[in-house]
């Protein structure tokens, strides 16, 4: 658990945390492609006295403590996402993106984190290794940053992760450690490609309509949850985009037509599966109707899963170092059907997820207006550092 004197220089870092994420709020960059956060984050890092090193695309590593014993990973994600901001604050977007998912805050709290291992170094019982994360938002920036040795150098023995959510009923500041076992869904974003031949509305059977094999194939999709995998199995297959035939141009039958969605799961051998069989139904059913189908799966993750034996040590040092009445038990059932992309960590050492209530609206993730509560900026730092000394401490 931390110490008082800890506890009194994180809560010191307060006005610092909150100039950093307004910085980071205003200014929100998206996807692999974040050229000022990451010179933000690594010029921050400079001053507290650490030598940032790229990792892959855009993410940015450094290594607190001893160079003996075990290392622990704190990772935050720094991308924005696409939407306009409709928030009132003064430090609001203005570029057409927005930090709704909260990761600017997850940046500064890890900065802060940062700020106090490097100040409490001496007392490390080995190394913390923070990784600041690119591209979570659309599925590529775990999976970047393994690839250029996010687990390596020194190597990775555990490692957590914190995501801000709004809950109503709860108080901003309150701690949510996760169950053990799979905490969040895989993810697959996917687009079927149907091919037909296009011609004059008056004339179908001159053409081959590929929105009429797109209905089709979207209809035979739904049966996969009714005839095909056991009820038992929870999975979601969402077409979000359907893009058929141009505006304006209602006597024209189209040459091609385009779905997109995502198909989250709780199984890898279920995701296979599912994937198998989309790629079945949609080229067959094109097949049928003279027409061409092809299935394309663009980005994706693994299942995030909460290791037993260090979710447990997680919840029991938030304990003492918090107190009982701070940490709360998630308040919805689990595991849940939204993904995040550190999965793809969970699946290679122990990790473990922990929620921090950051908003006491009646709102979502994603929504162009919500605010967080920056209070919660120095509690978020806390519970990075408080989690990464006492496991090595118990290690």
């Amino acid at each position: 658990m931390l110490t008082e004197t800890q506890k009194k220089v994180a809560d010191s870092l307060e006005d610092e945390l909150i100039q950093i994420r307004r910085h980071l709020h205003q200014n929100p960059e998206i996807g692999m492609d974040l050229p000022n956060t990451v010179a933000f984050v690594k010029e921050r890092l400079t001053e507290y006295g650490y030598e940032p090193k790229a990792c892959g695309e855009s993410g940015v590593t450094v290594v607190a403590g001893k160079k003996s014993g075990k290392t622990f990973l704190l990772r935050g994600d720094m991308d924005a996402l696409p939407i306009r901001e409709l928030t009132d604050l003064p430090f609001k977007s203005e570029n057409g993106y927005m930090h709704a998912c909260g990761h600017d805050m997850h940046t500064t709290m890890l900065l802060g984190a940062a700020k106090l291992l490097k100040e409490f170094e001496n007392e490390l019982d080995g190394q913390v290794k923070l990784l600041f994360q690119p591209g979570e938002e659309i599925l590529s920036g775990s999976k970047d940053c393994i690839k250029h040795q996010a687990l390596e150098n020194p190597t990775v023995d555990a490692g957590m992760m914190i995501h801000v959510f709004p809950f109503e009923g709860f108080k901003a500041g309150q701690i949510m450690p996760t169950p053990e076992g799979t905490f969040m869904a895989s993810a697959d974003w996917f687009e079927i490609n149907i091919k037909g031949r296009g011609g004059h509305g008056s004339q179908p059977e001159t053409s081959i309509d590929p929105i009429n094999v797109a209905v089709h194939i979207y209809t035979a999709l739904q049966e996969l949850s009714a005839r095909e995998i056991g009820s038992e199995e929870r999975f979601v297959l969402t077409i979000g985009e359907f893009i058929g035939g141009t505006p304006g141009a209602s006597n024209i039958i189209p040459e091609t037509t385009v779905m997109k969605g995502t198909l989250r799961t709780l199984k890898e051998e279920v995701r296979g599966q599912v994937k198998e069989r989309m790629v079945a139904i949609a080229e067959n059913i094109a097949k049928a109707f003279r027409a061409e189908a092809e299935v394309v799966f663009t980005n994706g993750c693994t299942t995030n899963v909460n290791d037993p034996e260090l979710t447990a040590f997680t919840k029991n040092s938030l304990i003492e170092t918090f107190g009982a009445e701070r940490i709360v038990a998630i308040p919805m059932s689990t595991p849940l059907m939204g993904s995040e992309d550190f999965g793809e960590i969970s699946q290679l050492i122990p990790t473990t997820t922990v929620l921090l209530v950051a908003s006491e609206e009646n709102i979502n993730l994603h929504n162009p207006t919500i605010v967080f509560d920056e209070s919660v900026l120095v509690e978020g730092a806390k519970v990075y550092t408080d989690t990464a000394m006492s496991w090595l401490k118990n290690n």
